[in-house]
């Protein structure tokens, strides 16, 4: 792992998407899809949706065909049925979403929405709101396309959604690296499909693989403003790898 391809300095909410020639599913284990099904038992609306539209529109349908796979019938079942969250959207809007893997946000407020929309609560979200025309064309382009966001958490599930309670921050140890690998994939003109696949891995661990890095991950968040650190949840987190607490 190369967290030097991850971790910005300066950081910025710019997005760097990278082409990658198709959208490749990792293996999906046992523990992945129990993971996957408690979360859905315990969030379910909170976590997933398909609406009228999508239904109407067969998305699902069209998004299995355009992965070469067989076709699933809703929403549920494609996202449990694949390890990777996924979010599909037509003519600009989120109409069908299977989110396990929250990052601090609740996907249920995004149905309906556009990209702009969905990035208005993003701190220092300048440059996102600008390119979000950008990425739809993008993803309706007939190409893939792959980016990284990375965090820290004090939760070593992969669900950060906003119900779970997050435990009390001692010190360094106590907190996990989160990294989401995003990929986009073309459906038809009108409709295009965002995958989400989540790593998290003791932020000790990280450290430990080269020093650099946690020199990396400090300058990063030391170049965040205030509201980003409020929004990334990483003001405690600044004080302790500053070593001022």
């Amino acid at each position: 792992m190369n967290i030097k391809e991850i971790v910005q300095t300066p950081y910025t909410t710019s997005p760097r998407f990278t082409p990658i020639d198709f959208v490749e599913f990792k293996e999906y284990l046992q523990d992945d899809f129990e993971e996957r099904l408690i979360e859905y038992n315990t969030l379910m609306g909170d976590m997933s949706f398909e609406s009228d539209l999508a239904v109407e529109k067969k998305l699902v349908k069209k998004t299995s065909e355009a992965m070469n796979i067989e076709p699933f019938n809703d929403i549920i079942e494609m996202g449990l049925e694949i390890p990777d969250d996924v979010i599909i959207m037509y003519k600009g809007k989120v109409e069908a979403a299977f989110v396990a893997m929250a990052s601090s946000w609740n996907p249920r407020t995004v149905q309906g929405k556009t990209l702009e929309e969905v990035h208005q609560p993003v701190a220092d979200n300048e440059m996102l709101l600008r390119a979000s025309d950008g990425i739809w064309r993008s993803m309706t382009s007939g190409k893939s396309f792959h980016r990284h966001v990375w965090g820290i958490s004090p939760l070593k599930t992969l669900s950060n959604h906003p119900r779970h309670k997050k435990p009390e921050i001692k010190n360094l140890d106590d907190l996990y690296f989160r990294i989401e690998h995003e990929r986009t994939l073309t459906v038809d003109e009108d409709t295009a499909a965002f995958f989400i696949d989540v790593e998290v891995l003791p932020l000790p661990t990280i450290f430990q693989l080269k020093h650099e890095y946690k020199d990396l991950i400090k300058d990063s968040i030391n170049s965040m403003s205030e509201n980003l650190l409020a929004y990334k949840n990483l003001e405690e987190v600044k004080e302790m790898i500053n070593g001022t607490t």
